[in-house]
């Protein structure tokens, strides 16, 4: 029988002797010491507006002034950030206890992948490095509609996980169709295959759009980006036909018209009716105004008519067009003015009540309705190449319609960061 807690031993007189069993004695093992956690950081984000120094976002995140005065300094080296230009993205990290880690700027994302870092090291001073990064591009689809929450181009293409600049881009590509001030309607939707911009996983930018439709109205317009002979990309319509048209549908880019065209319209100044030969649209002062077509400026300067500082420009076709009201002027007569370039800024100048634009256009000395002109289209896709585009179109329409293709963003996504 074994005895579970004792054991038999022979002694040397032939007797049997009761060993008695001890419990081991326990050995204590030091516990494995779990790795630090790492510390948590708040991060702030966002961009320079109009004439913001670094100087003062750094004060406004609750840098002291010798602290951004020394931040400022160290980047001197690498980087002189006097130099931050206006919508130039900025990041900061920072301690829970309110002491920044590191600065972050692009200095050109769009062309170098330039990034300027400013960390802090183990002295509390600044280290500045400038890097170059390698981004991950892919092609997503994003989409959205227009409806009571988000009633503008803008505000729906934002949900749809894009930005403003995209919005603008988009609403480029449809700029001679519709205009995007005073055409869109609650039910309008849009898709579009977008190039966009990825480092280590977050979303750093929205490059270029590859095709997009728009439906308005009940009507859906396409558009596909492709180069043309001469190896310059433009956006064309399913049947080859190019969406940039002589002119624009509109000289600004985010308006509202507060006065039409028309042949009696009492003056909200001099108190006598007369006629209106153009169109008011209301926007801020200092709102960029844009050329609505390839043109020549034939004068730029005071009007003595009440229109104040006024740019005209001529054509091809017997077309004038009159910018009026203006703020500033941008061009000089006898320049040459490309589409969709700004000329100058919205103003009150002359006699206005308030900041806008009269907007004005001839063909042949005649004054026309700027709404209702009807703009020819640019060259369409030659015949040679007709085949090359047609695959291209049915790849990237395919893509829109299914997303099959391309990873889809219907939901606000992460704010694109420097």
């Amino acid at each position: 029988m074994l005895l579970p807690v004792a054991l038999l031993a022979l002694s040397a007189g032939a007797t049997f002797r009761l060993l008695e069993m001890h419990p081991p004695i326990p050995v204590e093992v030091p516990e494995s010491q779990p790795e630090p956690e790492p510390p948590v950081l708040r991060s702030v984000s966002g961009e320079f507006q109009k004439n913001q120094t670094a100087t003062e976002v750094l004060l406004a995140e609750g840098l002291s002034p010798n602290e951004a005065h020394a931040l400022i300094e160290a980047a001197q080296p690498v980087y002189d950030l006097a130099k931050v230009h206006a919508g130039g993205k900025w990041e900061m990290d920072f301690t829970q206890e309110g002491d920044l880690l590191e600065f972050r700027y692009p200095v050109d994302p769009d062309r170098y992948d330039q990034y300027l870092t400013v960390a802090r090291d183990e002295t509390g001073g600044f280290v500045p490095t400038m890097t170059t990064h390698q981004f991950e591009t892919q092609v997503e689809r994003i989409t959205g509609a227009i409806d009571a929450a988000h009633p503008s181009l803008f505000l729906a293409v934002t949900r749809g996980g894009g930005d403003d600049v995209l919005a603008i881009e988009l609403g480029n590509i449809f700029a001679s169709d519709i205009d995007f001030n005073t055409d869109v309607q609650e039910g309008d939707s849009f898709r579009a295959l977008v190039e966009r911009k990825y480092l280590d996983g977050r979303l750093r930018g929205n490059g270029t759009i590859l095709a997009a439709t728009f439906t308005n109205g009940g009507k859906t317009f396409a558009g596909f980006r492709f180069s043309d002979a001469d190896g310059k990309p433009a956006y064309y319509a399913e049947d080859g036909r190019a969406l940039r048209k002589s002119f624009l549908k509109a000289p600004l880019k985010i308006i509202r018209i507060t006065s039409k065209f028309t042949t009696a319209r009492r003056h909200p100044i001099l108190k006598v009716v007369r006629p209106h030969l153009g169109v008011d649209y209301g926007a801020p002062t200092g709102t960029p105004v844009q050329a609505v077509g390839d043109g020549t400026v034939t004068s730029a300067g005071w009007s003595s008519g009440g229109g104040g500082l006024t740019i005209t420009l001529r054509h091809s076709g017997g077309f004038e067009t009159k910018y009026m009201h203006l703020s500033r002027i941008q061009v000089k007569r006898g320049q040459r003015v490309k589409q969709g370039q700004v000329i100058g800024n919205v103003g009150s100048s002359g006699l206005a009540t308030g900041p806008h634009l009269d907007f004005r256009v001839y063909q042949n000395g005649k004054a026309l309705d700027p709404t209702k002109v009807v703009s020819p289209p640019g060259e369409p896709v030659s015949k040679a190449r007709m085949a090359e585009f047609a695959a291209l179109r049915d790849n990237r329409f395919a893509e829109l319609e299914s997303g099959m293709a391309a990873h889809e963003e219907t939901a606000p996504a992460a704010t694109a960061a420097p």
